[in-house]
């Protein structure tokens, strides 16, 4: 019986696991190990299914997900999702509210696909950066798919507040995050539209459930904000070294930086953990 058997590693992307469009090698090996010695490897991101072809090509033992920040748990051998949430009619109505507003770019997520409503430079610079292929239609069209998440993309401090205005009326059919990722160097502001109660930390504990995962061997890291309430749910979680302090607060250890592996760093304290029996 392997150290980590009956035990789960939640793992964030953007910011965590890759540094850029870049996997560090160590990344790869400790997962690898992790699995090997009997846990469960899964990914829990704000990306769709069809952002995510150059990870699973590198890393072929990922267990099932939680995808769309927690809209979808995804079976990568089936190519299927496990459970789905959807937003809502009335929902998406906000999605015109902010075109005729602001006139910014807008993703409509699906757990299979992306819908383009209206198309900017920060959307396609997305696009590019996650190896996603879009479709550009127009809102009836898209609105007629299960959409799982929308991303509005920010340009700048102005136009954050004039969402969270527009927010307000949608409080009771939806949950909003403020999220972002380093892309070239420059950090890119977006602003996520999912369906009410969604969360990572709650789609972890369906897949907790599903692996029968053993009491204190549920495991996290993430970097940012929206992954603050999977931090807190874990009973071992880390972060970064880049992540925001307020961020850093959550988790019970900060790890090193994202381009030398702070994935490896942490297989590697939870691995000294549990060879000296300190785990519960």
């Amino acid at each position: 019986m392997g150290i980590f058997e009956g035990c789960l590693l939640a793992c964030d992307i953007d910011g965590t696991l890759l540094f850029g469009n870049f996997i560090p090698q160590r990344n790869i090996e400790k997962i690898e190990y992790f699995v090997s010695e009997g846990g469960f490897f899964s990914l829990s991101t704000g990306r769709t299914s069809v952002a995510l072809s150059d990870i699973t090509s590198k890393i072929g033992c990922i267990s099932p997900s939680v995808l769309a920040n927690g809209s979808v748990i995804y079976d990568f051998d089936s190519s299927s999702a496990i459970t789905e949430r959807v937003l809502s009619e009335k929902a998406l109505s906000m999605v015109v509210e902010v075109i005729n507003t602001l006139h910014i770019g807008v993703e409509m997520h699906t757990a299979s696909g992306l819908y383009v409503p209206l198309r900017s430079a920060a959307t396609d610079l997305h696009e590019q950066y996650e190896s996603m292929t879009a479709i550009f239609t127009d809102f009836k069209t898209a609105s007629k798919d299960n959409i799982n998440k929308v991303i509005y993309f920010l340009e700048d401090e102005k136009q954050y507040e004039i969402l969270l205005k527009i927010s307000e009326a949608y409080l009771c059919d939806c949950v909003f995050y403020k999220t972002s990722t380093y892309i070239g160097g420059v950090r890119q502001n977006y602003f996520e539209q999912l369906p009410k109660d969604v969360s990572k930390a709650g789609a972890l504990s369906e897949i907790c459930k599903i692996f029968h995962i053993k009491k204190g061997g549920f495991f996290a890291i993430g970097d940012y904000y929206n992954d603050v309430e999977m931090l807190r749910r874990a009973d071992i979680s880390a972060v970064p070294c880049e992540s925001p302090d307020d961020v850093k607060n959550e988790a019970t250890v900060t790890v090193g930086s994202v381009q030398t592996g702070a994935v490896a760093d942490f297989i590697e304290y939870l691995e000294e953990i549990f060879k000296n029996g300190q785990a519960n």
